[in-house]
């Protein structure tokens, strides 16, 4: 942390007047059930890495009472502790007590949030603070200036990319474009990567891993749609809702695909509205609540009039935050009831199908597989055994054991981006475990670990891959003859002529430049 500025600081101990962390919430009654007995430490990531008590989970809560009581600031201290969590939630399946340590997480950036914002325009140390939140809730931005370039970066991130199918489509159909226009190849072998990332920019150091992690995203340049109609295979038993997600669907919508294909088979007609929106999660996880409250009640909306018997969710921290649509909305008298009516209806796809009877018959699938226990699956939905249930039920798949399977790949959300150090330390951790399963395949149920295990994988050059586990589920019902997998988003579909031809002659004439560049120096 910065000391030219803390040295000379006037610590202020002012509880908030507004807000989650205040007296007498909902949140500091769920702050009191933690008796500080020390249960939640070994499992806590951050406190396994630093060993410092307030980057445990007693230690964050501790800092969050003294702030609802006024003995503690929102200062710089508090918010890097409160960002360093990684958000997994393992400290709530080791808690006697049950405390629901999520909910607190997120009330504390929310608090944050709301404090920075209301005096970012004021002198004072705050002003500070609120340097330090864009720091680190907005990917790659240095603490000490830019901090209006942090500030633009987050609001593109949370208000325009997110909500917005539309942005979304731009900015990962231009990432898709480059990857597969030859540009990147270029920008590697040219060197350009090497010196955008080392300079004075607000990103200096940071730009290596999300170039990585999205290294090869799949799908078409602009997926299409999927239907809002799927007829169910054979005689309809449910009908049921799909949640499509916003980067899910752009990176990962042979998944969607997928999932809509298997959900058929076991007798669903598929609802999947078009005018859906981001869930909310990354937003909430991130202290945006009040945006998350806007998505969530859009989507409540949007699944009404399809009087779904449940809406199925693939992706493990959306699915958290979809359960948790009556928490995120207990106190808005319109929508509360109509919140618990939609989380009692929301299943991840493994605790959906594991709960019904399979109707069509699967064929073999020979791989040998790992599972890795998304951490917001896990600890956040309390499902363990359901994907390992489905996996055993395809014939010829040998599932193996991953040790420290719940433990945290250093994904959660963009954690990975916001805290590339730390995220590389649990990543290091997790692959070494990877490797020692002799694995063909990790799957796993949420993107961002996806994402992040096959970063770790091809670091190492493993001769592995990493799949979600209804892909496996529905190569066996392609191999059974269900049905053949078709795709209008295949990952093999080709860039237009045109298009490849403009990026090419680009990225040609750029070399040229950078090579007459370094050549006069």
């Amino acid at each position: 942390m910065s000391t030219e500025y803390t040295q000379s600081r006037t610590v202020q101990f002012i509880p908030p007047s507004e807000g989650p962390l205040r007296r007498h919430t909902h949140t500091y009654d769920l702050m009191r059930q933690c008796i500080h007995c020390g249960f939640c430490l070994p499992t806590c990531p951050t406190y396994s890495v630093l060993g410092v008590e307030m980057d445990s989970p007693r230690g964050r809560i501790y800092q969050m009472q003294a702030v609802a009581d006024g003995k503690l600031d929102i200062s710089d201290d508090f918010i890097e502790h409160m960002y360093c969590c990684v958000g997994c939630r393992a400290c709530e399946t080791a808690c006697p007590s049950g405390v629901q340590f999520g909910k607190l997480i997120e009330a504390a950036r929310e608090q944050i949030q709301l404090t920075t914002n209301k005096v970012a325009a004021q002198e004072g140390p705050d002003v500070h603070a609120r340097d330090e939140y864009d720091e680190t809730t907005t990917p790659t931005v240095s603490r000490s200036k830019n901090s209006i370039s942090a500030t633009l970066l987050r609001r593109f991130f949370f208000d325009a990319m997110l909500p917005s199918r539309t942005t979304l489509s731009l900015v990962f159909g231009g990432l898709k474009l480059y990857q597969r226009s030859g540009l990147q190849t270029v920008v590697h072998k040219t060197g350009l990567l090497d010196v955008a990332n080392n300079l004075p920019t607000p990103f200096k150091g940071k730009l290596k891993i999300p170039e990585e992690l999205m290294y090869n995203a799949g799908g078409a340049i602009i997926p299409s749609p999927l239907p809002e109609v799927t007829p169910a295979i054979g005689e309809q038993r449910y009908r049921v809702g799909v949640i499509s997600g916003c980067i899910m669907d752009q990176v990962f919508h042979d998944i969607n695909e997928a999932t809509v294909r298997v959900l058929a088979a076991n007798g669903c007609e598929v609802i999947t509205p078009p005018q859906q929106g981001c869930c909310g999660a990354l937003h909430v996880h991130g202290g945006e609540a009040d945006k998350g409250r806007a998505l969530a009640r859009h989507n409540i909306d949007t699944f009404a009039p399809y009087n779904c018997d449940a809406i199925i969710i693939n992706s493990a921290g959306c699915g958290s935050t979809l359960k948790e649509y009556d928490h995120l909305l207990r106190d808005d008298p319109n929508y509360a009831q109509k919140a618990r009516a939609f989380s009692d209806k929301v299943k991840d796809i493994s605790e959906f199908l594991v709960s019904i009877e399979p109707v069509q018959p699967m064929g073999e699938v020979h791989h040998t597989v790992a599972y890795h226990d998304a951490c917001h699956l896990l600890h956040g939905q309390k499902i363990k055994q359901q994907p390992r249930q489905m996996l055993k039920s395809i014939p010829g798949l040998k599932l193996v054991d991953l040790p420290e399977s719940d433990w945290c790949c250093g994904s959660a959300g963009i954690y990975n981006l916001t805290n590339q150090e730390m995220g590389h330390e649990l990543l290091e951790r997790k692959m070494n475990n990877v490797e020692a399963t002799g694995a063909q395949i990790i799957a796993t149920g949420n993107p961002g670990c996806m994402m992040q295990i096959a970063m770790g994988m091809r670091q190492r050059g493993l001769p592995m891959e990493v799949k979600h586990p209804v892909q496996l589920l529905d190569d066996a019902y392609a191999a059974g003859g269900v049905y053949k997998k078709t795709s209008n988003d295949s990952v093999t579909k080709k860039t237009p002529r045109p298009v490849t031809a403009l990026v090419a002659a680009f990225a040609l004439l750029l070399a040229i430049l950078i090579i007459k560049g370094r050549r006069r120096k």
